[in-house]
């Protein structure tokens, strides 16, 4: 072509991959850690007869092969990468089978983009990109046969064959080639005279494609918009996006679509391609702005984080934009508790009351692990193993979690439950990247001293409530942490402690604040944490005009940020400054004004998906 050769289209598709694996290994690696720990493939014959045992069975293995190398960000970047290269490459063969012209290359790009913007939605699966692919391979090879068989019945039979068994393979996306038949050549040829029109031989596709969706029907378990729709494209089995039926027929209908345009050579071909070059990136930076939701992916890259116990990287992302979704305070807050600044910098940062310290259970995949991990480092080895199993029960399409079984594992291990732990760890075992770990807690399997000797189990099952007829409830945190506190004899939960003042604090119970506060003297601290200080001079004030004869060790510092707060507020309750640092990182501005919602208790969370 004139303004772009056959090497400078591949570069091209080949910078486009590049942008699209740095999009994913970047700024959104928190997204291939979510899709990979939503999901355990495992390398057995059952796992993969499982899957082939529903239509789209093939695109749905293929994909969860794919996305077990998420583990490995670059890795899981390139490969993803590559699954858009390939879209992109094969739409233009079909384009240019169709006889577009090379003027038209850019507009190739644009089911891709389209599909890299629907997966900002999470719970899209890449076994429709997948299914994509099958589908597009099924039509150029109709195209082949069609081009070098002249026979009029040649496109019949292979569509005859393609469309049931690419249904079964591929799912319902592979009813594109039934629109084949309208599909211009790129060189008119000799042909035999068809017995019937493309519009004739496109209607009994469909017609055909209908019939074989609602045969299957007939044996399988499953509402016919599953299967007309696609079982494994989405997490959740009984919605189906309206963004899939429109990436669907872009991908189905541009080359139709392109082949009808005009042609173009030389300098206006040239200026026709920049024109569309900035259309495209214009369009493509629009629809991934509105594909990835800001709100959402927050959430992700915390349950990210998290995962990989990045404490700092919590907070220091709080720091410049305070978390105010239940689900990100609580993780800013567990970030605090895990680097001991729980009772020091916790009015620093936006605060829901208790909930944001230990949210109330809710039934989704998500929002119970934050909790859970809290629990689990805090040495309540039972609930955090009940809250981890029901995350992964309420994944909506009923996969297991490598991560979570994971979690379950270790929690049977710290409670010696052997037997259990070792299901749990032959499941494992049969996976590519978790079989390294499982094969090496087998040491633990049966092995006390082992178990009470690793850093990890050891201090954990050190730290556990160890009475039999210990129940559980989440709603009265304090008293559970109590519990925790003094059932260990060594004194060395300093998180258990710091929770309960925190817990305190954030219910603004101060009376038990005063109660609980001296237990902090068993406990290994170099200095009152700051935000205790800042409440115990202020409660001192309230009873003495000075701070003579005050039995506690507080800052200089603390003292007059407290008393500069007491003076403001005293002065002008509505005074702007009043919420602006420093003022409003000291504690009485939660206990005063922090509004409505630290009063309220624990209550009922929605879920965030």
């Amino acid at each position: 072509m004139g303004y772009i050769k056959r090497h400078g289209a591949v570069l091209i598709s080949l910078l486009f991959a590049i942008i699209v694996a740095l999009f994913w290994v970047f700024p959104y690696r928190c997204a291939l850690s979510f899709q990979e720990q939503y999901q355990l493939f495992l390398l057995t014959p059952s796992y993969f007869s499982e899957r082939m045992s529903v239509p789209g069975g093939l695109a749905d293995y293929v994909a969860e092969f794919i996305v077990q190398f998420y583990y490995l960000y670059a890795i899981g970047a390139i490969l993803l990468a590559l699954v858009f290269f390939c879209l992109q490459r094969l739409t233009w063969m079909l384009m240019r089978r169709c006889g577009a012209s090379h003027a038209w290359y850019l507009q190739s790009f644009v089911p891709a983009i389209a599909l890299w913007a629907y997966m900002g939605n999470e719970n899209v699966l890449l076994s429709f990109a997948i299914a994509l692919l099958g589908m597009e391979e099924l039509m150029l090879h109709a195209l082949i046969v069609r081009d070098r068989c002249r026979h009029w019945g040649a496109l019949p039979l292979y569509l005859l064959i393609a469309i049931p068994a690419g249904y079964w393979l591929w799912g319902p996306v592979v009813m594109g080639i039934c629109i084949v038949p309208l599909l211009p050549r790129k060189e008119k040829t000799a042909e035999a005279r068809p017995v019937v029109t493309p519009v004739g031989w496109t209607v009994a596709s469909i017609l055909y494609f209908v019939a074989v969706v609602f045969l299957c029907g007939l044996f399988l378990q499953y509402p016919y918009v599953k299967l007309f729709g696609g079982i494994n494209y989405f997490r959740y089995p009984t919605a189906i996006p309206v963004a899939q039926w429109v990436v669907e027929a872009l991908f189905a209908l541009l080359p139709l679509i392109v082949s009808h345009l005009p042609q173009f050579e030389n300098k206006k071909a040239v200026r026709v391609g920049v024109a569309q070059l900035l259309a495209i990136i214009l369009c493509a930076v629009g629809l991934l702005r509105l594909g990835f939701d800001r709100a959402t992916y927050e959430l992700i890259d915390y349950d990210y984080l998290v995962r990989t116990h990045q404490w700092q990287r919590i907070i220091d992302k709080a720091k410049r934009h305070q978390a105010s979704s239940p689900m990100g305070v609580s993780c800013v807050n567990l970030a605090l508790a895990m680097q001991h600044q729980l009772c020091d910098r916790l009015f620093e940062f936006y605060q829901n009351g208790a909930e944001g310290l230990f949210p109330t259970f809710t039934r989704d995949m998500t929002s119970p692990l934050p909790t859970a991990e809290l629990f689990y480092q805090l040495g309540m080895i039972n609930d955090a193993e009940r809250y981890t199993f029901e995350a992964q029960e309420a994944i909506p399409n009923y996969r297991k979690s490598g991560r979570l079984t994971r979690r379950i594992a270790q929690c049977e291990i710290i409670n010696g439950n052997y037997a259990v732990e070792s299901k749990y760890l032959c499941l494992l075992e049969n996976s590519l990247f978790y079989r390294g770990w499982a094969k090496r807690q087998e040491r633990f399997l049966y092995n006390e001293q082992a178990v009470n000797a690793d850093q990890e189990y050891g201090r954990l099952r050190d730290l556990r409530i160890k009475h039999h007829d210990y129940l559980f409830s989440d709603q009265e945190m304090d008293q559970m942490l109590g519990l925790l506190l003094i059932d260990n004899k060594k004194y060395n939960n300093r998180m258990a402690y710091e929770c309960l003042i925190a817990y305190e604090l954030l219910q603004c119970d101060l009376e038990r604040f005063m109660n609980y506060y001296p237990l902090g003297r068993f406990v290994r601290f170099d200095h009152i944490p700051y935000a205790i200080q800042q409440v115990l001079i202020g409660t001192w004030l309230e009873r003495h005009n000075t701070l003579q004869g005050m039995p506690y060790r507080v800052d200089q510092r603390n003292v007059d940020a407290t008393v500069a707060f007491i003076r403001a507020y005293m002065s002008n309750r509505n005074d702007p400054a009043l919420n602006q640092p420093p003022l409003c990182y000291n504690a009485w501005h939660y206990l005063l004004l922090g509004g409505n919602t630290k009063r309220k208790g624990k209550e009922k969370m929605p879920g965030i998906y």
